[in-house]
C-alpha cells in the first residue's frame, strides 16, 4: 500500500522539537532555502525564515518517509504490504519522530504513493513493453530498465515496473523476478483530498485504504496493454491482422484526435474482446489486483510467497444469514466460508470468506448459487458496472457482513439496498 509520502507542518512548537532529535545529522539540502537532516529511517527539510538576510527560525518542516520501505527495515518494497501494515508502521514512524496521536492532525499530508505488488504468470519484460498508455497519454521508460511511468495529469503520475528485476542483485531478499509493481503517486495536497485524506490522522483509518484499493484498480482500467507474444490460432484472419496492426504504438497514437475523442477507446475495447480472456493481459493482471486487494481486505498476511495460515473453519448452520448448501457442491476439505457457509474449498488454503476466484467458480459451474448472492451482497449501482467489478464487490459486501457485525445493519442495508432486496428470504429452501 503506502510508499513514499510527505507532510507538511506549519506548527513552531514540533518544527523546533524535530531540530533537536538525536538521530539526525545534516545533510545537503534540496534547494539553498533549506537547511536538511537526514536520520536512520527518514529525512527532514526544514524552510528557512529569513529577515535581513540572516535566518531567524523556519517556516515549515517537510517530513520524508517511506513506509513500505520501512516496514522491510529499508531494504525493499517489493513484497505485500497490506492497510493494516501501513497504519502500524505510519504509527510506528511517527512515534519514533515523537509526534503523539493528538498532534497527527497538524501534519498536512501534500505527497503520496501507494501501490500493489503481483506475480504475473507472463514474462515481466514483455508485460512492460506492452504497457503502452494511461488513457491517451504514453508511458515513458523511466530511470531503469523495465521501468514505465506516466504524468496521468499535473498532479498525478502512474508507474507500472518490474520490482523483481530492480532487485536481482539481492537473492537474499528472496523477491521473485516477475514481481509487478502498479503505483500512484499523487504529488498536490488538493488531489491527494480526493481520497478522503489530509492529515497523518487519516492516514491511520482503515476506510481510507478502501479509497486506495479502488483507485488502483481504477487506475489500472485506464491503462493499454498490448499482448506482444498472442496466441492467434483461434482468430479469423480479419482478426488476426487486427491485432497485428493493433500491437504497434503508431497505431493507437494515430486514433488520438480531438474531433473524435472516442475512438481509441472503442479500439482499445475492440482489441481487449478479440484477443479474449486467455490473450487479454489487461484482464489477466485486473484479475490479480483484484485477487490481491480482497486477500488484503480479508487480513490475509504480509509476507511475499508465505500462504495464508490455514485452521479448520467451523460454521454454525443455524445462522439465518447463511445460505442454505442444496445447491452447492459437496466440500471437499470441509472448508466453507464463515459468513455464506458456502464451500470454499476451490479457494487458496485457508481462505475464510468467499473471494473472487470462488465467485467465479460459482458463476460458471453453479449459476443459482451465484445469482442468489449477486441479489443479496450487490447493490442496483453496482450492478451497472462490468462483472469483475461485480464480484469483487460481492466479496466486499460478504466479508463486510462479518465484519461489521458491530454495526448498525439496519441503518447499512436502508443505505444500500431496495426494500424488494431486503424482503429476500436468506435461507433457500
Amino acid at each position: 500500500m503506502l510508499d513514499n509520502t510527505k507532510f507538511s507542518i506549519t506548527d513552531t512548537q514540533m518544527i523546533n522539537r524535530m531540530l533537536l532529535h538525536p538521530d539526525f545529522v545534516v545533510c545537503k539540502p534540496k534547494t539553498n532555502y533549506y537547511h536538511s537532516y537526514f536520520g536512520v529511517k527518514l529525512s527532514l527539510d526544514f524552510r528557512k525564515a529569513v529577515e535581513s538576510g540572516k535566518v531567524v527560525g523556519y517556516g515549515y518542516l517537510e517530513i520524508n518517509v517511506s513506509p513500505h520501505y520501512h516496514f522491510n527495515q529499508y531494504r525493499h518494497n517489493a513484497n505485500d504490504f497490506t492497510p493494516e501494515n501501513s497504519i502500524k508502521t505510519v504509527s510506528d514512524i511517527l512515534t519514533y519522530l515523537g509526534i503523539e496521536p493528538q498532534e497527527y492532525d497538524r501534519l498536512k499530508v501534500v505527497n503520496i504513493e501507494f501501490g500493489i505488488n503481483i506475480i504475473p504468470e507472463t514474462n515481466i519484460k514483455n508485460l512492460i513493453n506492452g504497457i503502452l498508455f494511461h488513457k491517451k497519454t504514453v508511458f515513458k521508460t523511466g530511470i531503469f530498465p523495465y521501468f514505465k511511468k506516466t504524468e496521468a495529469t499535473s498532479y498525478k503520475q502512474i508507474k507500472a515496473y518490474a520490482k523483481g528485476l530492480q532487485f536481482l542483485e539481492f537473492p537474499q531478499y528472496k523477491i521473485d523476478p516477475n514481481t509487478f509493481r502498479f503505483e500512484v503517486k499523487s504529488k498536490q495536497a488538493k488531489n491527494i483530498t480526493k481520497y478522503g485524506i489530509r492529515t497523518a490522522d487519516d492516514l491511520i483509518k482503515t476506510n481510507i485504504y478502501k479509497t486506495l484499493n479502488q483507485t488502483l484498480l481504477d487506475e489500472w482500467e485506464n491503462v493499454l496493454i498490448i499482448n506482444q507474444n498472442p496466441d492467434l490460432s483461434h482468430l479469423k484472419n480479419a482478426e488476426i491482422e487486427f491485432v497485428q496492426t493493433a500491437n504497434k504504438i503508431d497505431f493507437w497514437k494515430n486514433l488520438i484526435h480531438p474531433k473524435n475523442r472516442n475512438k481509441f477507446n472503442r479500439y482499445r475495447e475492440k482489441y481487449y474482446r478479440v484477443l479474449a480472456s486467455e490473450n487479454n493481459l489487461h484482464h489477466l493482471i485486473k484479475l490479480q489486483i483484484i485477487d490481491k486487494l480482497i486477500s488484503f481486505q480479508s487480513g490475509a498476511n504480509s509476507t511475499q510467497k508465505t500462504p495464508i495460515k490455514s485452521e479448520e473453519i467451523i460454521t454454525d448452520q443455524s445462522d439465518p444469514n447463511k445460505i442454505n448448501l442444496e445447491f452447492a457442491p459437496l466440500p471437499i476439505n470441509n472448508s466453507n466460508c464463515l459468513v455464506t457457509g458456502l464451500d470454499i474449498s476451490m479457494q487458496k488454503k485457508g481462505s475464510k470468506y468467499l473471494c473472487y476466484s470462488g465467485l467465479k467458480y460459482y458463476k460458471e459451474n453453479e449459476p443459482q448459487i451465484y445469482l442468489h448472492l449477486e441479489k443479496i451482497y450487490l447493490t442496483e449501482k453496482m450492478k451497472l458496472r462490468d462483472i469483475d467489478i461485480q464480484i469483487y464487490y460481492i466479496a466486499h459486501n460478504i466479508r463486510n457482513r462479518k465484519t461489521n457485525e458491530i454495526h448498525n445493519r439496519e441503518r447499512f442495508e436502508n443505505r444500500n439496498y431496495s426494500k424488494q432486496q431486503l424482503q429476500l428470504n436468506f435461507n433457500i429452501i
